[in-house]
């Protein structure tokens, strides 16, 4: 039985814009648990005993920090920004035996029975998920017959139909890894590579001397390379976390007005309370500490942090996640998506899609939902345009931004952090980070009287 493991988390991130540049991506939090967790937790209920997470210089006293219950992981850090082969290499140095173990992604979601079946294969083998975006977006895979017929990067046409979700490892399939070309071997002719050694690279290679067998998921998976992946992985998650629920479960000090109206069931952490006029249709997950009350309206499931204040005739959406010590006030609405810790909304302030940590949003600031001819926003990510299957419309507000009252955000407008955007100002394109938007107003300023009403 394979018990070791590898997570590879010193990426960049650096197609997250904008919420990559504060923090490692794996410590989002999707559904309030951190993206790496998922995995790590998964692996451990399944019996893995020794795990090392391989991490950036600039992330790792921060990774530390969020896994700092977990025992028997090891961190180690890559200081060489060659690729994910040789964070590979550098992370199977601390392996107490290399005979077998299993490679995961640091940003992936992956439903633990897809991973049980790759722990269970007997030979190396990739655990694949169909695509279901363009394979230009992706390096990726065809199987055939229980086999990888094929490896491919950002392919034209349908030739690579899924993408990587994890590895079995040998030392055979190692000792390729450690040969890996710092291209990429195999490209459609006119296409550009970097100077990147990838992990995927090394499996190519592999194929030209022996098979590698090739697991198919059939749960969910989510690969969180994007702002929109981010948004689509928190939807499912919430609603799969919060369906779960078949009853109220109420922790130590929790309590629930008799004047609320709950069509649904509720989980409320440590001295959390329910208020008078509270509506939810829906299930809620609620952490220590918070409260909602006075007329609060839930329209679906979510799931809330701790330390929350909800009040005073918000409406909260379907499928939202809302971080910890963060205050929804004063007839607030939030449409869909995520909100990261310690995030003020309130005074008729109306946002859909994520907003990062510690930011302040200014009084009826609103995100524009609906373009005018019905389509969806093409966003440009390092520089490639793209029109994301999903949140293609929703605004992205990174961390540590501000914004002034009436600021309006049009569909699918990402903020850099570190930025702040004036009262009514209205932001229609990406702004980078540190930032500081305002309005240029010319004011004309003419005599007025009582003469002017003919006295």
């Amino acid at each position: 039985m394979v018990k070791r493991a590898i997570i590879l988390a010193a990426g960049k991130g650096s197609k997250m814009f904008p919420f990559s540049e504060v923090r490692s991506k794996t410590t989002l939090k999707i559904a309030g648990k951190s993206l790496i967790r998922y995995n790590i937790e998964s692996i451990m209920a399944m019996g893995i005993e020794e795990i090392v997470v391989v991490v950036s210089e600039e992330n790792r006293r921060e990774l530390e920090n969020f896994l700092y219950d977990i025992e028997n992981i090891q961190f180690v850090t890559d200081q060489t920004n060659l690729g994910s082969a040789e964070s590979l290499v550098i992370g199977a140095e601390l392996l107490s035996d290399t005979n077998e173990f299993i490679v995961l992604y640091g940003d992936t979601i992956i439903e633990q029975k897809d991973l049980e079946k790759l722990l269970k294969t007997k030979n190396r083998a990739v655990l694949l998920k169909k695509l279901k975006e363009s394979a230009r977006n992706w390096v990726g895979a065809s199987m055939e017959n229980g086999y990888v017929k094929s490896i491919g990067a950002h392919y034209r046409g349908d030739s690579i139909t899924h993408q990587f979700a994890g590895f079995l490892f040998d030392e055979l399939l190692l000792d390729e890894v450690k040969r890996t070309p710092d291209y990429f071997p195999d490209v459609k002719v006119g296409v550009g590579a970097p100077k990147e050694r990838f992990l995927e690279a090394a499996l190519l290679k592999s194929l030209e001397k022996d098979k590698l067998q090739a697991v198919e998921c059939s749960g969910y998976f989510f690969d969180i390379d994007k702002p929109w992946h981010m948004l689509e992985a928190n939807e499912f998650m919430v609603n799969h976390f919060c369906n779960a629920l078949q009853e109220n479960q109420l922790a130590e000090g929790a309590t629930i007005s008799k004047d609320a109206t709950i069509h649904g069931h509720v989980k409320l952490g440590k001295n959390s309370r329910i208020g008078d006029r509270v509506v939810i249709h829906g299930n809620l997950i609620v952490g220590d500490n918070t409260v909602i009350d006075n007329g609060a309206i839930f329209n679906g499931n979510a799931v809330i942090g701790d330390q929350t204040i909800i009040r005073n005739y918000c409406i909260i959406y379907s499928g939202v996640s809302i971080g910890s010590h963060c205050i929804f006030d004063h007839c607030a609405e939030f449409l869909g998506g995520l909100v990261m810790d310690k995030v003020y909304l309130y005074h008729y302030g109306e946002f859909y899609g994520a907003i990062g940590s510690h930011t302040d949003i200014g009084a009826a600031t609103v995100c524009g939902t609906l373009r005018f001819d019905d389509g969806e926003t093409e966003h440009v990510v390092n520089g490639r345009k793209e029109v994301p299957l999903h949140f293609s419309n929703a605004a992205y507000l990174g961390d540590y931004c501000r914004t002034g009252v009436n600021t309006i955000i049009m569909p699918g407008c990402k903020i850099g952090a570190y930025s702040v955007l004036g009262a009514g100002a209205i932001i229609d394109k990406d702004i980078e980070k540190n930032s500081l938007v305002f309005v240029k107003q010319d004011l004309i300023i003419k005599k007025w009287s009582e003469k002017k009403y003919g006295w």
